[in-house]
């Protein structure tokens, strides 16, 4: 097993990136000729790329999104209505493997939306779920589902049976989960760092016997987290100063990390040797936090007040932050979730080629949940979505891209 990898750099590359052009830096010729942005190349190695507010699509050339089909009912109670959808996963015949978090139990549906089976239940002996917060195509082909609060990954098979199980780290969880197959057929799962007496969390390599081979840790915020917190004597509470700046990351299976400032739009790629390779900026106008919003994110601390928190809303910057999440398609596009200031039917997207170049911004025909993240395979993007009741569905909607 090798020895784990720190990304110590983390916290300099944002501020950085800037004064390091002036003194260094190789501009590159961008292949995009409607792209108004830069590319540099720094005398360490790493892409600085410099994206303007506007992309390089146009009317003729803008991607866009058709939903094909939608799994699910609010009236009829039947394997296709969802409570909770933990994890979403595709196989080669276009056949939906969803875990309704609710249920404890795995769903199979057809390319057609028909369901095709039930597999498992709550509980604790084989082929019975607990609290699976992640499922994946793994190494050997069948489907492992990460159950941390049985301590174990339960394997099942294309034809829905339960054929073992692998031990593993109990009790942390990581929701949405960041796990994943790389290219080369590794499992990547998350587990606590228990080397210091303020436990990080790393990602472990392993192989389809779970041996560990490789071992990542993931940094966190760089600089001091907005927070109130509770303290007495039974409990320590934290929760989040509402539009504060966030790190958000990403495994990347094409063998990286991924990381976003969602404060002020910078996206950084790194090795999995801890280099730095990229760092991707988008020009932005940052919106207001107008009183309704304060107003709104009061209702959400009452529980918080109940317990005896203390919330003060002068903490609560002017503005927002520039974006929510990210994501990756099975191309290497970028596909970030900005904040914006409309209310839209569906979900607003802007989307990077995978050298960082800005080509522009999608609206999405359903809302995206990204929790569990969407799946992209093949020019398709099967997602949850939820309606105006928060009743969860599955959709596979086609992206199409004009030639």
């Amino acid at each position: 097993m090798k020895k784990t990898r720190v990304f110590a750099g983390l916290m300099l590359v944002f501020a950085a990136v800037l004064p390091a052009l002036a003194g260094c830096g190789a501009r590159e010729t961008s292949a995009a000729a409607m792209w108004n942005g830069t590319m540099d190349t720094l005398a360490s190695g790493r892409i600085v790329v410099s994206n303007p507010a506007t992309g390089m699509w146009d009317e003729a050339t803008a991607w866009s999104v058709v939903e094909e089909l939608r799994i699910g009912t609010l009236d009829d109670i039947g394997p296709d209505m969802f409570g909770r959808v933990t994890d979403l996963e595709v196989d080669a015949w276009g056949r939906f493997w969803v875990f309704e978090g609710q249920a404890q139990e795995l769903r199979v549906f057809d390319r057609d939306g028909a369901h095709v089976r039930t597999i498992g239940r709550e509980g604790g002996g084989p082929g019975e779920f607990a609290r699976v917060i992640g499922i994946s195509w793994a190494p050997d082909g069948n489907l492992w589902t990460v159950d941390p609060s049985n301590a174990r990954i339960s394997i099942i098979d294309t034809a829905g049976t339960y054929v073992g199980s692998h031990g593993t780290v109990g009790g942390w969880m990581i929701v949405p989960w960041p796990g994943g197959v790389d290219t080369e057929g590794r499992f990547w799962n998350f587990a606590p760092d228990m080397s210091s007496a303020d436990p990080n969390i790393v990602m472990i390599a392993y192989d389809d016997d779970l041996n560990p081979l490789d071992t990542v840790q993931v940094p966190e915020y760089p600089g001091e987290r907005e927070v109130f917190e509770l303290r007495n004597e039974s409990s320590h509470m934290i929760t989040g100063v509402p539009f504060t700046p966030s790190l958000e990351w990403r495994f990347d299976p094409r063998g990286y990390m991924w990381f976003m400032l969602t404060g002020d739009y910078s996206i950084t790629q790194l090795s999995l040797e801890g280099d730095t390779l990229r760092t991707i900026t988008r020009e932005f106008e940052p919106l207001p936090v107008t009183q309704a919003d304060i107003d709104s994110a009061m209702t959400g601390f009452e529980w918080f007040i109940r317990n005896g928190g203390k919330v003060d809303p002068s903490r609560i910057p002017g503005t927002k932050p520039a974006t929510e999440e990210f994501l990756f398609d099975d191309e290497g596009n970028i596909w970030v979730l900005p904040v914006t200031s409309r209310a839209e039917e569906g979900r607003v997207v802007d989307i990077f080629d995978p050298e960082g170049r800005y080509m522009g911004q999608i609206q999405l025909p359903f809302q995206l949940s990204t929790n569990p993240p969407p799946v992209f395979r093949d020019g398709y993007i099967y997602a949850v979505t939820e309606d105006e009741l928060e009743v969860p569905y599955i959709v596979r909607a086609r992206i199409e891209k004009p030639m």
